[in-house]
């Protein structure tokens, strides 16, 4: 049975068949031909189904549903008319999320996923910079992360001590939701942790 994030999947998809892709082609000056729509995403090549909407990667990683990816990049393709531009600055999910992301740096910094770092420092920067990540102070580790074009993520990561677990931060630049809805930045922090997981922990291989 279809999980809840898999049929919204499939309802994204369909939402995008609906839209301009010709638009989108002009827009982002994809790669394309009679099938598929070729992209980016994460430093990573994928395509998509001209036809069905069905996102496929296309390098050695293989996202295990694709949720993140489909969410993601069909908010990018499509949210905007007019191709935005990034500010140069940075700002963290709760400021952009304004009232409703108020706490949601607490919640991302004490997530799962940073104990799965913990004690791999030099391995997370090897990810890090498999995902054409450039160094960025003021963490233990932290990079700047090309998502799609122009549009970046910072990631940053501290290592446990005796008085705080490991922890994460993530931040994006001040005109992210110009590119995509609040909602599905998280999508796209899944699917850098889920890479960065894969590559850590997972030997690196699809």
């Amino acid at each position: 049975m279809a999980s809840n994030y898999e049929k919204m999947a499939a309802s994204a998809r369909g939402l995008f068949l609906e839209k301009d892709q010709a638009g989108m082609i002009e827009r982002w000056a994809l790669k394309h031909d009679e099938d598929y729509l070729y992209v980016h995403y994460l430093s990573e090549p994928m395509r998509i189904n001209r036809r069905t909407g069905v996102v496929e990667a296309l390098g050695s990683y293989r996202p295990k549903d694709y949720v993140n990816e489909t969410m993601a990049l069909f908010d990018l393709l499509t949210l905007a008319e007019t191709r935005p531009h990034a500010s140069g600055r940075w700002a963290s999910v709760s400021v952009l999320g304004g009232i409703i992301g108020a706490g949601h740096d607490r919640t991302l910094s004490n997530e799962p996923t940073a104990m799965k770092f913990s004690g791999k420092p030099d391995a997370l920067k090897a990810a890090c910079e498999r995902l054409n990540g450039m160094p960025l102070g003021r963490a233990d580790v932290g990079y700047d992360i090309p998502v799609f074009e122009d549009f970046h993520i910072w990631f940053q990561f501290w290592e446990a001590d005796d008085e705080f677990p490991a922890n994460i931060k993530y931040l994006f630049d001040e005109n992210a939701l110009r590119y995509m809805h609040y909602e599905t930045l998280w999508y796209v922090m899944n699917s850098l942790a889920e890479r960065l997981d894969h590559y850590v922990n997972g030997g690196g291989q699809a």
